[in-house]
Formats: C-alpha cells, sequence, structure tokens
C-alpha cells in the first residue's frame, strides 16, 4: 500500500526533518514541491493501519513540522516490494 504526506516545515528545520526521515522504514522518497506545500513524502507500508500510524504518529510529530495533508491509496500494489537503497534527500539550493 502507498501514501503520500504533504508537508510544510518551520525555516531552518529542513536538516533536522531529512535526518528524522530517514530513520523512518516506511519512507520511499521525498521530493521539493513549489506550490502550496514544500514537500512530498512518499511512503510504502503492508496495511492501512500501519500506513495511518507511520503519518499521524511519526511524521507530523517530527520536529520543525507545522503542517501536513496526507493521501492513502486505496489499493496494494500488484507488483511486490523492491529492495531500494536508501534515500538521498537532496536540498534544495537557493535562487537569491
Amino acid at each position: 500500500m502507498w501514501g503520500f504526506v504533504l508537508a510544510n516545515l518551520e525555516p531552518g528545520k529542513e536538516p533536522e526533518f531529512f535526518s528524522n526521515l530517514g530513520s523512518i522504514q516506511q519512507v520511499r522518497g521525498v521530493f521539493y514541491l513549489f506550490d502550496e506545500y514544500e514537500y512530498l513524502v512518499e511512503l510504502e507500508a503492508e496495511s492501512a493501519e500501519e500506513m495511518a500510524q507511520v503519518m499521524t504518529n511519526h511524521i507530523r510529530h517530527l520536529p520543525g513540522v507545522e503542517r501536513t495533508a496526507t493521501y492513502i491509496e486505496g489499493t496494494a500494489r500488484a507488483t511486490p516490494s523492491v529492495e531500494r537503497e536508501p534515500i538521498e534527500v537532496l536540498q534544495p539550493k537557493s535562487v537569491w
């Protein structure tokens, strides 16, 4: 089962946020957005219960997280889970 968390962070809290995300086993990727939310966190879990627990008990309570919105895919993927390398989160560069 796949899910996504949109997150906004307090300014300057990005390094701590990314460090903490690395310890959450269900995190599959993090993407920087140019819209209402700053980051999209991609998650994979075995069940809706596990997904909800990760979203509400882990990601929402990370230091620096100001606001989140969540989406849980209603069905499990047809393909088996693939072993992936640990994620590498790239920090956005300032354009100023």
